[in-house]
């Protein structure tokens, strides 16, 4: 074998460093003391995102560690460190005894191992992996040369996935500009209103009118509409079980979608889950109701299912789409859902507080002028999620390939 057939327990090529919880009275949402994570809640599709921070910190991982979540339900999850971070006791930190090349080697291991190292937990209802247990844990390990020259070939292909997903946000942010300059804080209006140019193609600042009117809202464009959210968006109710559904389709939970970000290149197969899940359809809008202010939005990339505990948010007409998009994925939206949600350690919103969003809605045309303008901007997003599933596949088929030698490297030997 490529590897020559050499093993090493984890424990003797890497530093585990477990989790340990700080005292509940040294937390706070200010930013004072070190970031801290408890759990895969904090994990983000490129880096953690921590809410809570602690002034006495027990244990540490450093910019660069693998990020594992050891208990409960998530156990396997993985991500990376940019940054140091307190880490409860629902996270493991590792990190290579040889350097940072290392580390991604045995993050690529584990990931693909992943199965083999989930066998080792203990307790049923609350699953669990020890110290004990990453230690015994063993990998291939293969020399130096080979083992950097597979990294070389996975990285360049996760530099791909990151450069996508930076992209995606970039995209985001432009759409969700446009959004808030049109319909929230009405700059095409005040322009007109004060004799300027609103720098925006005749054909639609034509569609924008020159003056407000007050209305119960406030002052509004003239000619706009006092409304709700549910004047133009819905949320169908599509309740089935995974064993009514092939066993293939695809399962959003609110541990695949990302922070603040609404590209979705991650889930899981409906087999693979238990109890009644929501349907939804590609292109559609997936909004996490459990504990709203973790920001989680995102376009369905996928026919598939979903945990109950994310609301389907669909447009009453295609030309409204970019807007209930940009609206509900928008900051002032999530933090309207989260002061509205119900329950102190678990809260969660629901489509009727949803629904009573007050808006000032724009004349038809302009919302489908906004749709034709924005859209390009969303489906680039799609076309970079399916891009980073393939890239994905191809790094998963690709290493076991390699460890094994069926694809040959080119070792440089000293």
């Amino acid at each position: 074998m490529a590897n020559d057939g050499q093993v090493m327990p984890l424990g003797d090529v890497a530093h585990i460093v477990m989790g340990l919880s700080p005292k509940g009275d040294t937390y706070n949402n200010d930013g004072v003391g070190e970031p801290l994570l408890n759990g895969p809640t904090e994990f983000g599709s490129i880096y953690p995102s921590a809410t809570l921070y602690t002034t006495a910190p027990s244990r540490f991982s450093e910019p660069g560690d693998i990020l594992f979540c050891v208990r409960g339900s998530t156990t396997g999850r993985m991500n990376w460190a940019d940054r140091r971070y307190a880490i409860g006791r629902g996270i493991a930190a590792v990190r290579a005894k040889t350097g940072s090349t290392d580390t991604y080697y045995i993050y690529s291991c584990i990931n693909h191992y992943l199965d083999r190292l989930l066998a080792l937990t203990s307790g049923s209802v609350f699953p669990s992996l020890s110290t004990g247990d990453f230690n015994s844990f063993e990998i291939p390990w293969p020399d130096d040369n080979r083992r950097c020259k597979i990294v070389k070939i996975l990285r360049s292909l996760d530099d791909k996935i990151e450069l996508n997903r930076r992209m995606n946000r970039t995209l985001e942010k432009m759409a969700a500009a446009i959004f808030k300059s049109w319909f929230i804080d009405f700059d095409p209006v005040h322009a007109k209103a004060e004799g300027r140019d609103p720098n925006l193609p005749s054909e639609i600042a034509d569609l924008f009118p020159e003056a407000f009117e007050d209305s119960d809202l406030g002052p509004i464009p003239k000619g706009w509409t006092p409304g709700k959210l549910a004047d133009v968006a819905d949320n169908p109710r599509r309740t089935v079980q995974p064993s009514d559904v092939p066993p293939t389709t695809p399962y959003v939970g609110l541990q695949h979608m990302p922070r603040r970000c609404i590209a979705l290149d991650a889930w899981d197969r409906a087999d693979e889950v238990g109890s009644g899940k929501s349907q939804f359809k590609q292109g559609e809008i997936l909004f996490g109701k459990l504990r709203p202010y973790f920001h989680k939005v995102g376009i369905a990339p996928v026919d598939g299912v979903c945990s109950t505990d994310i609301l389907v948010v669909v447009p009453k007409l295609a030309e409204w789409h970019s807007y209930v998009l940009s609206l509900v994925s928008s900051k002032a939206f999530v933090d309207y859902t989260d002061s509205h949600s119900a329950g102190t350690k678990m809260p969660r919103t629901n489509w009727k507080d949803m629904g009573r969003y007050p808006l000032a809605l724009p004349p038809k045309p302009l919302a489908k002028a906004f749709q034709d303008h924005v859209a390009a901007l969303h489906q680039r997003i799609g076309l970079a999620v399916r891009q980073n599933r393939r890239l994905a596949g191809l790094r998963d088929t690709l290493l076991p390939k390699l460890l094994s030698g069926e694809i040959e490297l080119e070792v440089e030997h000293a």
